[in-house]
């Protein structure tokens, strides 16, 4: 049974994990909007501000807008099993510029959430 529980969390992590990406390469703001908390912090290029969900939309809606995916991978996902958090950091391509992107979720009642959205421009 513990095996068990241990299997089914790994899966909802790299789950959540997988469809956030699915949702940058489409840079689709609604597809992405339905894997965020009530409460998400973006951060763009170094100004970060706090947002509810329906807000969260509109900011990634109009920043899609602006910057339309042509690729978008992660590199690297992990775990802080102490403090419930996953994470994913990578890359996000437009036609003239790159950002890093990292993503950060934890579990709220039964399922994670994207608490954290962070797009920084590779310089």
């Amino acid at each position: 049974m513990l095996l068990f529980g241990a299997t089914s969390a790994f899966a909802q992590e790299a789950e959540i994990i997988d469809l956030v990406e699915e949702a940058l390469k489409s840079s689709s703001s609604r597809e992405i909007s339905k894997h965020l908390h009530n409460k998400v912090e973006i951060k763009l290029d170094g100004e970060r501000n706090e947002y509810s969900k329906n807000q969260a939309e509109v900011v990634l809606k109009q920043f899609f807008q602006d910057n339309t995916a042509e690729s978008c991978e992660f590199v690297h996902q992990g775990n802080n099993n102490a403090g419930g958090i996953i994470y994913a950091i990578g890359s996000y391509q437009t036609s003239s510029v790159s950002y890093r992107v990292v993503v950060r979720a934890k579990k709220f009642s039964k399922e994670f959430k994207v608490y954290r959205l962070e797009f920084t421009k590779e310089r």
